[in-house]
């Protein structure tokens, strides 16, 4: 979502940030943007809700062959200061998918004991360790991967194969803003479907170059609804509470965000 519509369409989520956090934030991403010389502007991805502080969270988008490359920032609202996730490795992938309970707000907490026979660090030298902002790389990918939306046809794929917005994308209609059919993973294809749309010669229709939301498991993982205007539809994700997209109709306006502790409903499945 461009932080610009944060203070106008929230609303309906029952989500917000504070003038301060809205303000910090703002000042931070413009600044990492010119710090990177970044073609297009950086984008507000959520909040992410710790014990002593909370983490608040951006995104750029690049094009690149087969999918936009995403690069992840992060601050905490103590310190609006922008700072890159780092990528990670498959060891502290696995480590960060046994890590339970709520994140602290303090990306540099140690999340393990160092061994007993590690060898001492040389003076001045940083020991990597594995840490909060490790499983908080972890916890925005995995989330990024399972609920980030865009409405069918607001992106295509070139004759390149290159996935580009969609400059003639003018939204949706009343009707289909409110059917989930209209909204897809925004991810690299999965799908059979997607996937073979991209390999295949010529030009893809825009409805199947990304996975769709309603094929999701189990069913009943997401609702579609109106606001009390009937003028925006309203997706929720319930694996992710707290994801939130809207899709103003009739307009190219939308986006979505990210306001929870970082834990997924796992009991979902026996409440449907």
């Amino acid at each position: 979502m461009d932080i610009s519509l944060v203070s106008t369409k929230l609303g309906p989520s029952g989500f917000t940030l504070s003038p301060e956090e809205a303000s910090g934030l703002e000042v931070a991403m413009i600044q990492r943007q010119m710090e990177e010389k970044l073609d297009s502007k950086l984008k507000f991805w959520g909040k992410l809700i710790g014990e002593e502080q909370d983490y608040l969270l951006a995104y750029s988008l690049t094009p690149a062959f087969g999918f936009p490359s995403k690069k992840f920032y992060f601050c905490t609202t103590a310190n609006f200061t922008l700072k890159q996730l780092p990528e990670l490795s498959e060891e502290y992938i696995t480590k960060s998918k046994g890590v339970t309970g709520r994140f602290r707000g303090d990306p540099s907490f140690p999340l393990e004991e160092p061994p007993e026979d590690a060898p001492e660090a040389e003076e001045g030298v940083e020991v990597e360790s594995f840490r909060e902002i490790h499983r908080l790389a972890f916890t925005v990918a995995t989330i990024d991967h399972d609920v980030a939306v865009v409405p069918v046809g607001a992106f295509i794929a070139d004759a390149a194969k290159q996935v580009i917005p969609n400059k003639a994308y003018s939204g949706l209609s009343y009707g289909a803003a409110g059917a989930l059919r209209s909204y897809c993973h925004f991810r690299p294809a999965e799908s059979p479907l997607a996937v073979a749309s991209l390999e295949k010669p010529g030009l893809a229709r825009p409805g199947d170059i990304f996975d769709a939301i309603e094929d999701d498991k189990p069913t009943g993982t997401w609702s579609v609804t109106y606001d009390s205007s009937n003028t925006t539809a309203c997706v929720k994700s319930f694996y992710w509470p707290g994801y939130f997209f809207f899709q103003t109709v009739g307009a190219a306006e939308y986006g979505g965000v990210y306001f929870g502790n970082g834990m997924p409903n796992k009991e979902l499945a026996f409440g449907l």
